[in-house]
C-alpha cells in the first residue's frame, strides 16, 4: 500500500516539477518587449531553482484578450547519471498572467496547460531519485546562452491552476522493484499554490484505467522542511469494463519527499486481486476475489534512517475465494479473514475451504501486529506466538507454541481418518505428535518424541536438523525412527498399480534418459539417518528385522547395511553413490533384494514384462551423469528371479513371435518362475541364463544385449502348451529391446528341429526349467519356490515333421497347432 501512495506522491511531484518550468516562463513578463532576454531570464531562474539544465523554445506574449505568455519544446534534465537526457519534456506550455499582480512583483499564472508531456521517472536501489530537485546559489549558476549576468529575477511566481492532457509517465524504481509505464488522460491540479491543492487524475495502460481525486498538502519541490503534510485520496481502477477496485487513503505524510513519517488509513475492496495486476507491474499477485481491507499503516524506522519500514497499526481484511493452489497444490479457499484492532492485540485468522476435494477449516492466533511484523522483518529471529487448528474431511492438524527466536518451542499434533498419499494409496486411523525446538535462531531444529500410528504404518523416533552443521556449512540431517510396522505395499499404491496389465506401461527408454541427473543434490545435504522395521511388508511378502543406516557426506552417500528376514530368504546388501567428483559413481554389493519388477524394468529401460516381486542379487558398478550413461556403463554381475507373479502375453508375444502370440493372447499370464542371470562388461551383457515356465509356455535360452544399442542376438528354446499337447522350436530373437525380430533358428544343416509334446500321459512331466534357472538366477542364494507344479504331457522326444506324416491323433492335433503357430503352412 505504501508503494500506491508513494507512486502518487511521484506524480504529483513531476507535476510540480512542470510548474516550475512554468513559472519561470513568467519571468517574461519583466521584460514584456524584450521575449528574448525574458527567456534567458526565466531559464536562469529555473536552473537555479531545480539545479537542473533547462531547454525553452522561442517564448511569445499576448496581450489581447488578456496578458497570456506561450513557450514552444520546453525540458528539464534528468538527473546526474539518469538514464534520460530529458526528465521531463512537454510540446507546449500556455498560460494567463495576472496583470494586477505585476505591479507587487508577483507573477500569477492562472489555468496553465501543458500539452503532450513526457515523464520519466526513476529510483536507485540506493534511493536516489531523479524527482529529487537540488536548488543553487546565484554564484553557482551557469550563465545561459552567454547572453545574460543576471542569474534570476527576485520576482515572485505564483500558479493557480493547471491543466495536463495526454501526458506519458513511466517509472522505473529499482529500490521497491516496481516499473511500468501509463498514459495520464489528463491532469487537472487547482489551488495549487494553496496549502491543500486539488486533485483530479485520469489515466489508462494496455489493461484497464484509473481515476485519482483529492487533495494533498503544499507542493513545493524544493523544500524539505514539512510537517504533517495531509493527504486525502480515493483511486478507482477498471478493467474490462467493469470496476475492479477502489482505494481511498487519508492521513498525513512528515516528510513526503523520502516518503518517511507517514501515519495512513486505508480502506479499499477489490473485485479480484488478478485484475489490478497490471496497475503494479513487477509483482505477482494470487488470484483473490472479492477483497475488503481496513488498516492503519505507520512509518516505523527512525528519523535518521534512509528508506522507511512501514507497520500496521490496525488491520481488518476479508477476502471471497483464494486460489491457493501455486502454494500448495490442489488448495482453494472460499474465504479468509485476519483481525488485529490494534498493534499489541493478537492477529486472528479463520478460513475454510477445500484441499484434493476434503473441506477444510483454519482457525486461530498469531501474535500481535508487532510481533508478526518484526518476525518477519527479522525472518523469523524474533519469536512469535502462535496457536493454529486446522480441521476438516481429512483429519486435524494442531500447531502451538512459539517459532523464531534463539528458542523457538512447537507442539505438533494430527489425526486423520482417512489421509490420500499419491498412486492411490490412503493412511487409515492416523494419530500423529512431535516436539520442536529451534535453537540459535533458527540454525539448529530438533524433532523429538516422533509418534505416529495407522493401520499402515507404527514407528516413533527423533530427528535433528543443523542448518550449517555438514561439510562446508551444508545443513546436517541426523537422527534414527524405529517402527514396529510398515505395510510399503500399502503406503506405496502397489496393492492397485500392481494389477494393472504390464503392457499399457511405456518403458523408461525415452528422451528423459540423456538428461543429467541430480546428482548435485547430494553434495549440498549431509545425513546419518538410521531405520528399524521389526514387521516389514513389501511385494506380498512379510519380513522381520528390518535395518538400514543411511550416511551421506559431502556427495558420498552410503546405505549400508540393508537388512531383514524374510520367508524363505535373507535380504541383504549395501550401496554407495560417490558424487564429491565431476562423474559420479554408482555400485552395490547385493546378497539379496526384492524390488517391485516394474520399479527395475524401467531403471534398467526394459519394457515391463513381469509384475511381482523380482530377487536381486550380484554386484554392479557404474558411473555416469545420466540414466543411459549409467546403464552402458555397468560392468559385474546380476541375476534377477521371481516366483509367483505374472508376466505379460503381449510381451511374450512380441519377443518369441508367432510361435507363442497365437497361444498366449495379449493379457496377464501367472507366472510359475522366472529367471535371468548376466555379466555385464564393455558395453555389453552376456546373459548365460534365461528361463521362463508358466501353464501353457516354457522358455530357456541364453544370449547378449547390448548395453548402448539395446541391439538383442538371444537363442531360446519355447515350448508352448495346449490341453497336453504342444511343439517347441528353437528362436533367435534379434532387433532391440523396443523392437525384437524373432525368427526360427535352424541348425547347421539348415533344418528345423521341431519337438512335439503330446498328451495321454499325466504321468510325466515336461523338463522342469526353475530349478537350475532360479539356482543360476540367485547365485545360490536361498528363495522361495513355485506354488504350483510343473505341467505335464508325454513327450515324444525330437522329430522332423517336414517330408513325415503321422497318422495317430496325437500327431495329427500336433500338427493342427504347429500350423495355427504359423510353423507349419
Amino acid at each position: 500500500m505504501a508503494h500506491n501512495g508513494n507512486g502518487r506522491r511521484i506524480l504529483l511531484g513531476s507535476v510540480a516539477a512542470l510548474v516550475v518550468i512554468a513559472g519561470g516562463a513568467g519571468l517574461a513578463v519583466k521584460s514584456m518587449l524584450d521575449p528574448d532576454a525574458l527567456r534567458t531570464k526565466a531559464i536562469a531562474a529555473i536552473e537555479k531553482q531545480t539545479g537542473r539544465k533547462v531547454r525553452m523554445g522561442a517564448l511569445e506574449l499576448h496581450v489581447l484578450p488578456g496578458l497570456s505568455l506561450s513557450v514552444r519544446d520546453v525540458g528539464l534534465s534528468d538527473m546526474a547519471g539518469g538514464a534520460y537526457t530529458d526528465m521531463v519534456t512537454a510540446d507546449s506550455l500556455q498560460a494567463s498572467m495576472g496583470l494586477m499582480a505585476l505591479l507587487h512583483h508577483e507573477i500569477r499564472l492562472e489555468d496553465l496547460k501543458l500539452v503532450h508531456p513526457v515523464v520519466h521517472l526513476e529510483r536507485t536501489d540506493r534511493g536516489k531519485a531523479n524527482w529529487r530537485l537540488s536548488p543553487t546559489s546565484a554564484q553557482a549558476t551557469a550563465t545561459p546562452e552567454g547572453g545574460a549576468t543576471q542569474a534570476a529575477s527576485d520576482w515572485k511566481v505564483q500558479i493557480g491552476s493547471i491543466r495536463i492532457s495526454n501526458a506519458d509517465l513511466d517509472w522505473d524504481d529499482r529500490m521497491s522493484g516496481s516499473r511500468g509505464k501509463v498514459v495520464l488522460d489528463h491532469i487537472n491540479l487547482s489551488d495549487v499554490d494553496g496549502a491543500k491543492p486539488e486533485i483530479d487524475v485520469a489515466g489508462h495502460n494496455d489493461s484497464g484505467s484509473f481515476t485519482l481525486a483529492g487533495h494533498t498538502g503544499a507542493i513545493n519541490l524544493t523544500s524539505t522542511a514539512r510537517a504533517s503534510w495531509p493527504v486525502a485520496l480515493q483511486a478507482a481502477f477498471r478493467s474490462g469494463g467493469q470496476q475492479v477496485g477502489q482505494l481511498a487513503v487519508d492521513g498525513t505524510v512528515a516528510d513526503p519527499d523520502h516518503m518517511k513519517g507517514y501515519n495512513i488509513r486505508l480502506d479499499g475492496n477489490i473485485a479480484s486481486l488478478k485484475a489490478i495486476e497490471a496497475f503494479v507491474p513487477g509483482m505477482s499477485l494470487p488470484d483473490v476475489r472479492r477483497l475488503s481491507l481496513k488498516a492503519n499503516v505507520v512509518d516505523g524506522s527512525a528519523a535518521d534512517k534512509a528508506g522507511s519500514t512501514p507497520l500496521l497499526n490496525s488491520l481488518h481484511l476479508d477476502t471471497g475465494a483464494v486460489d491457493a493452489g501455486q502454494y500448495l497444490s490442489g488448495l482453494t479457499l472460499q474465504g479468509l479473514s485476519v483481525d488485529a484492532p490494534g498493534p499489541k492485540d493478537a492477529v486472528t485468522i479463520r478460513s475454510q475451504g477445500t484441499w484434493q476435494g476434503q473441506g477444510l477449516k483454519l482457525s486461530g492466533t498469531l501474535g500481535s501486529l508487532q510481533q508478526v511484523e518484526q518476525a518477519a522483518l527479522s525472518h523469523l529471529a524474533d519469536p512469535l506466538p502462535l496457536s493454529l487448528d486446522l480441521s476438516g474431511d481429512p483429519g486435524s492438524l494442531r500447531v502451538a507454541g512459539t517459532l523464531g527466536g534463539s528458542r523457538a518451542v512447537v507442539n505438533v499434533n494430527a489425526s486423520a481418518g482417512k489421509l490420500p498419499l499419491p498412486n492411490g494409496a490412503v493412511i487409515d486411523h492416523l494419530e500423529a505428535s512431535t516436539h520442536l525446538v529451534s535453537e540459535d535462531n533458527g540454525a539448529h531444529f530438533q524433532l523429538s518424541d516422533i509418534a505416529l500410528k495407522s493401520t499402515q504404518v507404527s514407528l516413533k523416533g527423533a530427528l535433528d536438523l543443523s542448518v550449517h552443521g555438514g561439510h562446508a556449512g551444508v545443513p546436517l540431517v541426523s537422527g534414527a525412527l524405529d517402527a514396529s510396522w510398515v505395510n510399503a505395499d500399502a503406503l506405496m499404491g502397489n496393492a492397485t498399480a500392481g494389477k494393472a496389465d504390464a503392457s499399457s506401461t511405456t518403458p523408461a527408454n525415452g528422451k528423459d534418459s540423456d538428461e543429467t541427473l541430480p546428482f548435485d543434490r547430494l553434495r549440498k545435504l549431509d545425513a546419518d539417518l538410521r531405520l528399524t522395521v521389526a514387521q516389514l511388508e513389501f511385494e506380498g511378502d512379510e519380513y522381520h528385522n528390518a535395518l538400514t543406516h543411511i550416511s551421506l557426506r559431502n556427495g558420498l552417500l552410503k546405505v549400508d547395511p540393508l537388512q531383514a528376514e524374510g520367508t524363505g530368504r535373507r535380504l541383504s546388501g549395501q550401496f554407495e553413490v560417490d558424487a564429491s567428483g565431476s562423474v559420479p559413481t554408482v555400485s552395490g554389493k547385493i546378497g539379496t533384494l526384492v524390488l517391485p519388477a516394474t520399479w527395475l524394468e524401467s531403471k534398467a529401460g526394459l519394457s515391463n514384462m513381469v509384475q511381482g516381486a523380482l530377487q536381486v542379487v550380484g554386484e554392479v558398478r557404474s558411473q555416469g551423469n545420466t540414466a543411459t550413461e549409467l546403464r552402458t556403463g555397468m560392468t559385474g554381475h546380476l541375476g534377477v528371479s521371481m516366483v509367483n507373479g505374472t508376466v505379460s502375453g503381449s510381451a511374450l508375444g512380441e519377443l518369441l513371435g508367432d510361435a507363442a502370440r497365437g497361444a498366449l493372447g495379449s493379457g496377464p499370464i501367472a507366472l510359475r518362475c522366472f529367471g535371468l542371470h548376466m555379466s555385464m562388461a564393455d558395453r555389453q551383457a552376456n546373459v548365460d541364463t534365461i528361463g521362463v515356465q508358466t501353464n501353457a509356455l516354457t522358455v530357456t535360452g541364453k544370449g547378449t544385449v547390448g548395453m548402448a544399442s539395446q541391439a538383442l542376438d538371444l537363442h531360446l528354446v519355447p515350448q508352448v502348451m495346449i490341453s497336453g499337447t504342444g511343439a517347441s522350436v528353437p528362436l533367435r530373437v534379434g532387433g532391440t529391446l523396443s523392437a525384437p525380430r524373432p525368427k526360427m533358428d535352424g541348425g547347421a544343416d539348415g533344418r528345423y528341429a521341431i519337438g512335439l509334446l503330446l498328451g495321454g500321459s499325466k504321468s510325466n512331466a515336461v523338463a522342469d526349467p526353475c530349478p537350475a534357472t532360479l539356482k543360476a538366477a540367485r547365485e545360490g542364494q536361498a528363495g522361495p519356490e513355485p506354488t504350483t507344479a510343473a505341467p505335464k504331457a508325454q513327450s515324444s522326444g525330437a522329430a522332423d515333421l517336414l517330408g513325415n506324416s503321422r497318422s495317430s491323433p496325437d500327431v495329427k492335433k500336433a500338427a493342427g497347432l504347429l500350423k495355427g503357430l504359423g510353423i507349419l503352412k
